[in-house]
Parts: structure tokens; C-alpha cells; sequence
């Protein structure tokens, strides 16, 4: 029997709170250090999620509630992954394996001895404590864990698998059940390389009634060494962030049908080595991988997200092109409705503003591309009552120009809403800078999406900030009692 010492906690408890805790740490404790790595079958569908940096075991790092030497008394151990915000996994994930690593089990009437691992959902984690009675168990099963699996990660299956749903965080309990009996004394291996997160443990005989925080109770770190396996229940292939360095404006990323993302790039850029940076959902790939360099000068690349297992996949079309003498954008005091941007072969704007305006004396704003410049310039006073003005955009150091026709018409006051009682609603200013204001009946909250539809800001009331935001094209969804309504906006600082 291994000579190891007493492992005492004397924990003085506060509601959720531990403010004191004392360990005598255990010596002479056989250690895997370099630990056995489990074979994965590559035909597998599922893929892992994981907290530690390191899979070598750390000799006597892991806390233990028992008779040194002896047996242990009852010890649950957690550890909790928020998938979606943690591991950007997004959908529902059916978790299929659990590895835990082992640092020395011995057995005391034979050679093995349990193990129960509960997986748990709850709603919430704020990364600082673990509340039971929110918990919710998917299911609970004991495995025998061998004298010779001392050292080594033991692999335990969950069949058919248990899906953990979207809007869940997952819970994983590892359990010692009381030791006495038996003198069956076991310790799970840790180590102090974290990637994030912490572990908490409970442990009745020694008055540790609601998991702990043992970062916070002990005065070195533990993190236990653990792997999850899992697999999406409808994997969804597709492309949450594509941006490249030097861009002047937002991404756009268009979804189903059109499968399309645009990136504009400087007017002097040269497009045949740009290396885009790319977020995609765990467990998927994409190809070209993120940060390969792509030749962009002979039009749209194809890029393909699959997740290499089901051979579930979606291409997209991408493109990255330079700047032109373009209007992006406009606004005016006063607008009423959206502005008209149209292209080739007509370029023209047209802004709305309410009947009975004076035409002739008024100070749109007009946005184009950095690098360009565009005469008259944005904001200064022209007369519209005659019909369009001719506005010139040019860029600053290259033979770049366009003329736009800008036209500013009187159209009937409109409300954009969707509201079973008609409400009318309007936001102000547009462009905005510092805030944006909305007006209108019994307003809840204002949402604010980028053009790939990710929520950007949120805000209860007539207010959203937008000081920090980047200048850009947006989506401002006001939602009221019974009604909601979606708005472009621009944000220019």
C-alpha cells in the first residue's frame, strides 16, 4: 500500500461561497506521467471538446477527500463546457465518449473498482460556480476502473449517445462513490495546463457540500484531464466569419440559396496573394483552409465547408474585389423611408423625405469607400428642387471617377412596421454616430444584426449605443408589444 498521507478541508461555508481551505497534499504516489494515448477510429463521426492544454498527468495534483494510504470517502469532481460560447459549437450535440485520465487506482479487495460519470445540463454558467438543484441529469452509468489503468486515459462509451441541446451548457460529473468498505482508493489525473474554465469538486466527508472551485480553495491549480466526444444531430456546414486584413468594409455573407460572401478591398490592393482569416463551426473544415494564401484576381474562389465525417457539405462563392468610385450610402434629416443605391448602368441615389419639405437648401450625406472622395462634398448644402445634382466620386491618388445622379423626393409619411395594431415607427438620426433613436408605441428593445444576420448590439428601450461599433450597413430590429420592425441603418462616425 502506498505510504500517503491524511488529506484533510476544513471549509468554512457562506451561501455559494468558500472562504477558507487547507490541504496536506499526498506523497509518494505513483504517477502515469507520460500518459497513453487512446486510438481514435478516423471513420468516426463525432469530434472532442477539452480543457487542458496538456495530457500528462502532474504527480499528486488532484485533491482527495480520505484516509491517506487507506481508501478515499465519496468525491464528485465537475467540469462544465458551455459548447456554443466556449467551443463554437452551434446546434445540438449528442455526446457519444467521455475520456478521463487515471493517476492511481488501487483497488483494495481485488483489482478494480467503480466509477460513476453523470452527464448534467443546465441553463446558465457565468464561470464562477456550479448551483445543483439547477442541473438537470441525462443520464448517469458506473465503469470499472482497473488497478493497471493506473497512468493511462480511460475511455468510456455512452451508447446510443445523449444529445446535449443548443441552448444548454453540459455538465460533467466525475464520482467516487465512498471507499471504505473496500479501501478502494483512486485518484483522476490532473495537471495545472489549462485552456480554460476550472474544476470544482464536492466532498460530503470533508463538508464540501456544493461543488467548489478548487482553484479558488487550494493553493495550487488542478485541472482535470478530461476529453468529450460528440457529434452533431443535424449538422449545419457553414461560414460565420470571413474577413481579410486591410478590408475597408464589412463582409457580406449571404445564406441560403445564394451562398455568396463579398469582401471589399482597398482600390491599390493587389488581390492574387490575399490570406483570409475564417470562423467555421466546430467540427467542420473548410478548403481553402483559413489563413492559405488565394489568388482573387481572376473572380470568385470556391470554398467548401464539410465536416469530413458525414460528408455533410456547402461550397460558397467568393469574392474580393477593389474599391470603386462608388456611393455606398446616404442620408438626410428628414428621410422617410430607405435610400435607393442603384449601380450599373445608371448610377443613382434616391432619398425619401416627407412631404412638404423645402428642397432647396438641403445637406445629404453621402458615403463612398475610404480612399475616395466625393464633390460636392458630403453634407454640404445643395438645391434639389430642380431635380437630381450630379455628385462626382474620385479616388484620391488613382484615375478612378464616376458621376451619380442624386435625387432628394417628397414621398407620404410612412411608418415601416409590422404591428396588428399599426403602430408607426421611426429611427433617428440615420446615419448615426453616437446613438440611434427609435420612436414609436410601447417599445421593448432595439437589436442591431451585422449583413451575415449575427446579432451586433442589444439594448432595452428607445436607445442602442454605437460609438464603439464599426462604421458599416446594418439591420436595427425594433421590437414593441405585439409587433417588431426591421430597419437599415448606417453607422458613420
Amino acid at each position: 500500500m502506498k505510504n500517503i498521507t491524511v488529506l484533510i478541508f476544513s471549509v468554512i461555508f457562506s451561501v455559494l461561497h468558500i472562504s477558507a481551505q487547507k490541504k496536506i497534499a499526498p506523497e509518494n504516489k505513483s504517477s502515469g506521467k507520460n500518459i497513453k494515448k487512446s486510438v481514435i477510429n478516423k471513420s468516426a463521426k463525432y469530434f472532442s471538446v477539452t480543457h487542458s492544454a496538456s495530457f500528462d498527468i502532474e504527480n499528486d495534483n488532484t485533491p482527495l477527500c480520505g484516509l491517506g494510504g487507506q481508501y478515499h470517502y465519496e468525491n464528485s469532481y465537475y467540469l462544465v463546457y458551455d459548447l456554443k460560447n466556449d467551443f463554437n459549437i452551434n446546434g445540438d450535440w449528442i455526446i457519444q465518449r467521455v475520456d478521463v485520465a487515471i493517476e492511481y487506482a488501487s483497488a483494495g479487495n481485488g483489482y478494480d473498482q467503480p466509477l460513476e460519470i453523470k452527464l448534467w445540463v443546465m441553463s446558465e454558467y457565468d464561470h464562477t460556480q456550479i448551483i445543483t438543484e439547477d442541473l438537470t441529469l441525462l443520464v448517469s452509468d458506473t465503469f470499472q476502473v482497473l488497478d493497471t489503468e493506473s497512468g493511462t486515459l480511460k475511455t468510456t462509451d455512452f451508447s446510443p449517445g445523449y444529445t446535449v441541446a443548443e441552448d444548454k451548457v453540459l455538465v460533467v460529473e466525475f464520482l467516487l462513490p465512498d471507499g471504505q468498505e473496500n479501501e478502494n482508493l483512486l485518484y483522476l489525473g490532473s495537471n495545472d495546463s489549462r485552456i480554460s474554465d476550472s474544476t470544482y469538486i464536492r466532498a460530503p466527508h470533508c463538508y464540501i457540500y456544493e461543488p467548489a472551485n478548487v482553484s479558488e480553495i487550494l493553493s495550487s491549480d488542478c485541472m482535470i484531464i478530461a476529453r468529450i466526444y460528440g457529434e452533431y444531430a443535424s449538422p449545419d456546414p457553414q461560414i460565420q466569419s470571413f474577413t481579410i486584413p486591410g478590408q475597408i468594409a464589412n463582409t457580406e455573407i449571404l445564406n441560403e440559396p445564394d451562398y455568396t460572401v463579398k469582401v471589399v478591398m482597398p482600390a491599390d490592393t493587389s488581390l492574387e496573394a490575399l490570406a483570409p482569416v475564417i470562423q467555421i463551426p466546430a467540427g467542420f473544415r473548410i478548403t481553402p483552409e483559413s489563413g492559405d494564401t488565394v489568388d482573387f484576381s481572376q473572380g470568385s474562389v470556391t470554398y467548401t465547408v464539410d465536416n469530413n465525417f458525414s460528408k455533410v457539405s456547402q461550397s460558397w462563392e467568393v469574392s474580393a474585389i477593389n474599391a470603386g468610385p462608388d456611393i455606398i450610402g446616404a442620408g438626410i434629416s428628414g428621410q422617410n423611408g430607405d435610400v435607393s443605391v442603384s449601380g450599373e448602368p445608371d448610377y443613382t441615389v434616391t432619398i425619401p423625405v416627407v412631404e412638404g419639405t423645402d428642397l432647396t437648401a438641403l445637406a445629404p450625406s453621402i458615403y463612398v469607400y475610404e480612399g475616395f472622395t466625393v464633390n460636392p462634398e458630403s453634407g454640404s448644402v445643395q438645391d434639389f428642387s430642380s431635380g437630381p445634382v450630379t455628385y462626382t466620386v474620385s479616388h484620391e491618388t488613382l484615375p478612378l471617377s464616376r458621376n451619380w445622379s442624386v435625387s432628394v423626393i417628397e414621398t407620404e409619411e410612412i411608418a415601416e412596421v409590422k404591428d396588428i395594431k399599426n403602430s408607426r415607427i421611426t429611427i433617428f438620426p440615420n446615419p448615426a454616430d453616437e446613438y440611434i433613436f427609435a420612436k414609436g408605441s410601447n417599445i421593448i428593445k432595439m437589436t442591431l444584426f451585422d449583413a451575415a444576420g449575427k446579432i451586433i448590439s442589444e439594448e432595452q428601450g428607445e436607445k442602442l449605443c454605437t460609438q464603439n461599433i464599426p462604421e458599416g450597413f446594418y439591420f436595427l430590429e425594433i421590437t414593441g408589444y405585439e409587433y417588431s420592425a426591421v430597419k437599415k441603418v448606417i453607422i458613420k462616425h
